[in-house]
């Protein structure tokens, strides 16, 4: 069996258009051995900023504030934790939004977390950035439905074929 060098805790924020979540990671550093990554915690907040950006065009000020207060536990939750480096990603509904920059930087002002705002293809390309590929000769098709858009990604051998949002 291969001992284990060092655990690091990662973690990931993801802004969606139904629900905010935050995934954090064990990542297993062993002697010889490719790291492992397993689920540590994972917590969802189902603040529906979608409703907003899909109908009127922009976050009202209530889902802003929701936002803000998830980010502010969200990064009291990585510090119990001991969450060495994390991401945070927006998709659809912000990205979408008429108020996004000032949402992102207000966010930045008074908790402190960057939000990277990413495209569909990027979006689809995370999705499949995972390790589930149990038979490197299948070709796979990853369909990822949300409350603002829908990826569809075809890989074969480990490789992106096509990706469409």
């Amino acid at each position: 069996m291969k001992r284990i060098k060092e655990i690091k805790k990662y973690a990931t924020i993801d802004i969606g258009s139904n629900a905010i979540r935050l995934l954090i990671s064990n990542i297993i550093i062993r002697d010889d051995y490719a790291p492992q990554s397993t689920k540590n915690a994972l917590v969802r907040v189902p603040v529906r900023l979608g409703q907003d950006a899909f109908t009127k065009g922009l976050i009202l000020e209530e889902n802003i504030c929701r936002l803000i207060d998830s980010m502010k536990s969200f990064k009291l939750l990585m510090k119990v934790h001991k969450v060495e480096k994390y991401l945070a990603y927006a998709t659809s509904a912000l990205r979408n939004s008429s108020n996004c920059l000032d949402i992102v930087k207000r966010i930045e002002s008074e908790t402190g977390v960057l939000i990277k705002i990413i495209d569909g293809k990027k979006e689809a390309k995370l999705i499949t950035n995972n390790n589930i590929f149990n038979d490197k000769s299948i070709t796979y098709c990853f369909i990822d439905v949300g409350g603002g858009s829908t990826e569809l990604t075809i890989i074969k051998n480990e490789k992106i074929i096509k990706s469409k949002s």
